[in-house]
């Protein structure tokens, strides 16, 4: 393993913005994380672990400290489980369960990114969140240089969080463990992909099918990411009471929720639909980074766009959605620095 310095980040994040790492290395196995994570504590650096840079928004100026980037490989099955490695293609781990035979991921294709995110970020979409198929997730616990195998309740797992998120540099996660159905069971409770199976007449669907639903919905209203620099859905839609909701809809009848199956008293609200139909916000833009126009929570960034862009559109759209709704929204991308 070799630590450089100066290395320029923006070609490792979907926004295509970042500046350079003041050090950076490639871990492929334990000694070399192990090797990583003492170097960043003997010269009393901050560090950070990179996987496919696909929920990042990099300052302008870079990261002051060590970056790892996690290049862990390997996927291995026992019975309805598969143990994926942290660095593998979180799409192509989809696609390989399935020609195994197992369902259970297909509604979450075509998200960019790592497996390691997965649970840092309880990734979900149509209807399914990884942490419903989550059984293990193996790390590096830094504070003490141990590893440990964590379990489901153990990552305190909540809409688009997990204990991850709230322990920064403490946890880094080598492998997680899924456990998936061997009996060809889909879930297409979700409306689009509902109506997608409903104009094609298909009463049955296959998990295979149910991919390319998700797959032809996504990009149906996602920019390219070879010609922009984007990181998907800048913001979670909100949770709010069951009672804002109510008071909500009194003046925006056509409000889409969804009830949390967990508690009855929070909604979800859809926070494209409030962008798009209450903030009219389609059209704002800041220098080079605007809202993408088949998606109201995608920001595209065009060529030559900065992180100082991103930010600023981001707080116009904060302060316009609090001014309308009364709603604090809250970014999904992780802002570095």
């Amino acid at each position: 393993m070799k630590i450089l310095e100066n290395i320029p980040l923006a070609e490792y994040t979907t926004f295509k913005i970042g500046g350079p790492a003041r050090y950076f290395c490639i871990v492929k196995n334990d000694k070399d994380l192990l090797m990583a994570v003492k170097f960043a504590k003997e010269k009393k650096l901050r560090f950070m672990v990179l996987g496919g840079g696909s929920n990042l928004l990099i300052s302008d100026a870079g990261y002051d400290g060590l970056v790892i980037k996690n290049e862990y490989m390997g996927v291995r099955f026992i019975g309805k489980r598969v143990i994926a490695a942290a660095g593998e293609m979180w799409d192509e781990l989809i696609e390989t369960t399935l020609t195994h035979g197992l369902s259970g991921l297909e509604n979450l294709s075509a998200i960019p990114g790592t497996v390691g995110a997965a649970p840092v970020q309880n990734l979900g979409a149509y209807g399914v969140d990884a942490s419903e198929k989550i059984v293990s997730v193996r790390v590096l616990d830094c504070s003490f240089m141990k590893w440990k195998k964590l379990s489901k309740a153990d990552c305190k797992f909540d809409y688009r969080d997990s204990m991850f998120k709230h322990h920064k540099g403490r946890y880094i996660v080598t492998e997680v463990e899924f456990e998936l159905s061997d009996k060809g069971e889909v879930n297409i409770g979700y409306k689009d992909i509902r109506d997608y199976f409903d104009q094609k007449g298909i009463t049955k669907a296959t998990p295979a099918e149910v991919r390319q639903a998700v797959i032809d919905a996504r990009w149906g209203k996602l920019p390219d990411w070879k010609m922009w620099g984007t990181a998907g859905s800048f913001f979670k839609n909100p949770m709010i009471s069951l009672h804002d909701f109510n008071e909500l809809k009194k003046k925006y009848p056509e409000l889409p929720g969804f009830a949390e199956a967990n508690d009855k008293n929070r909604v979800k609200v859809s926070l494209a639909w409030i962008l798009d139909k209450v903030c009219h916000a389609k059209d704002v833009a800041v220098g080079k980074a605007s809202i993408y126009e088949k998606h109201a929570l995608v920001f595209i960034a065009r060529p030559g766009a900065t992180a100082d862009e991103v930010v600023k559109l981001s707080h116009k759209l904060m302060l316009l959605v609090k001014e309308k709704t009364g709603i604090d929204i809250e970014a999904e991308v992780e802002w570095v620095n």
